[in-house]
């Protein structure tokens, strides 16, 4: 019934569909063909929208409810709002989206030429690189991490990334392990689908099937089936999205299922905490 009828009913009525306590930001209707993410402050939102082939890209800023056009970049990570990382092989690039300007970033490897030492990485020079760099941020989406010295846009030798492959041998969170065994300050930069995240008080966690009380493990609003996004930069909401839901999935004959043949596309919303939940403002 959704996947027939919801784009021609009114569009109050696919918020109208929900509960009380949530916000439709994005309608499933103009998110056909659209790809969501959270920027870190939690106050934007980028929407990738595919048409005919062609793609374009917007910041849309969740207190204003304006769009903001900017560049469409594929592989695209946010370090902070206005500076994004773009990986893009042996040379990435940083965007300074306020400016319009892009940085060259090298890769360990290729960063100075005592780098790796007989095929192997020098930890010893990338432990004191790390060490003495200004800003160091850990991606969760691809493992990676971004090392920004002082006046990083004027210093740009300086800077460079590693991954995986520069580390010893560990588990799946070797990367992580590494910088956090080594005393290294940095910032985790969360993934696309984190399926938890706490709030920006630390009073509350928000999951895929909904809001919880940390500690007590109490669940406060429960989510419609999706996955949530992060925090709003206001800490009273959570953004929740999905790819869309399958109505049709697709199999072939002597296989497990391989897919999904038709989706229904979901909406963007924001599941609100209870106002009793929502601390008071601490006055400086």
């Amino acid at each position: 019934m959704q996947y027939l009828f919801q784009c021609n009913c009114p569009p109050a009525s696919e918020e109208a569909r929900y509960q009380d306590n949530v916000d439709v930001i994005i309608s499933a209707c103009s998110n056909v063909n659209a790809s969501v993410r959270l920027l870190p402050s939690g106050r934007f939102l980028y929407l990738r929208e595919e048409n005919s082939g062609f793609a374009s890209a917007y910041l849309f800023d969740l207190q204003t409810l304006e769009r903001i056009r900017v560049t469409d970049q594929p592989f695209l990570s946010f370090l902070t709002d206005d500076l994004w990382f773009v990986e893009s092989g042996i040379e990435n690039h940083l965007i300074d989206r306020t400016i319009g300007k892009q940085y060259p970033i090298k890769i360990f490897r290729f960063w100075q030429d005592n780098a790796y030492v007989n095929g192997e990485p020098n930890l010893e020079l990338l432990v004191n690189a790390l060490h003495q760099a200004e800003q160091v941020f850990f991606t969760q989406n691809n493992d990676m991490v971004v090392v920004l010295m002082n006046n990083f846009s004027t210093n740009l030798e300086q800077n460079f990334t590693f991954d995986r492959s520069d580390v010893p041998e560990g588990d799946s969170n070797k990367v992580e392990q590494f910088l956090r065994k080594n005393n290294i300050d940095y910032q985790t930069i969360v993934s696309n689908y984190p399926h938890e995240v706490i709030s920006p008080n630390g009073s509350l966690i928000a999951r895929d099937e909904g809001i919880y009380v940390i500690g007590a493990n109490q669940m406060i609003v429960p989510a419609p089936p999706s996955l949530v996004r992060g925090w709003t930069s206001d800490g009273q909401g959570v953004i929740y999205s999905s790819g869309g839901r399958c109505l049709i999935r697709r199999f072939e004959p002597f296989a497990d299922d391989i897919g999904c043949a038709v989706k229904v596309p979901q909406p963007v919303i924001r599941l609100k905490v209870p106002e009793e939940y929502i601390l008071p403002a601490q006055t400086p």
